[in-house]
């Protein structure tokens, strides 16, 4: 027989189905709904998410792991918006505000190159991605494995990121690569 206190630690324990049910209930909320509500809801969802942030729309995670929900944090200030892919096999932190425009996608894992009888290896490889503070990654960029955007950075629109990105550049292009390092500003 399941007690009531055996059903909330196998509930407490599944983050990954919580924030499938949460995605689930906010596809019903109306475009309008605040995204601090949503911050609540994902927080309750078990994703690490700051009060302060700012989330527009559902997230999507992909992971292969039964608590690959746990592998995402997301700092004070941080402005997630629509359409926002992340797959967490490795940690995923973005950092105090941050902005992540539409459709950008995250991914930590990968497969290595192999012999042309298979050049798709079976195993995962992961490594963690890194947003630092201030970055703004625009619509539709895709961040890949292991990559640390650094600090104040912005990677343009449609951007494919490969190579870690120096604090306070502009890079644009598929691969990406630095057009320009950009003025300092207020810290």
């Amino acid at each position: 027989m399941t007690t009531l206190k055996s059903i909330a630690l196998q509930w407490q324990g599944a983050s990954h189905k919580r924030f499938t049910f949460v995605n689930m209930f906010l596809r019903f909320m109306p475009p309008f709904v605040s995204g601090f509500g949503r911050t609540a809801a994902y927080r309750f969802a078990g994703l690490r998410v700051d009060k302060t942030a700012f989330i527009m729309g559902n997230i999507t995670l992909i992971g292969g792991e039964a608590n690959h929900v746990a592998n995402v944090s997301i700092g004070p200030h941080v402005n997630l918006s629509t359409n926002v892919t992340i797959n967490c096999d490795a940690p995923v932190e973005i950092h105090e505000g941050a902005t992540i425009g539409p459709y950008v996608k995250l991914y930590t894992s990968s497969h290595d190159l192999g012999p042309g009888s298979q050049r798709c290896q079976p195993e995962v490889v992961s490594r963690p991605i890194v947003i630092e503070k201030g970055c703004w990654i625009a619509v539709g960029a895709i961040i890949l494995p292991g990559v640390t955007v650094g600090h104040g950075s912005v990677v343009s629109a449609g951007a494919v990121v490969e190579k870690d990105v120096p604090p306070d550049s502009y890079v644009a292009g598929v691969p990406a690569v630095v057009i320009r390092k950009l003025p300092l500003g207020n810290r």
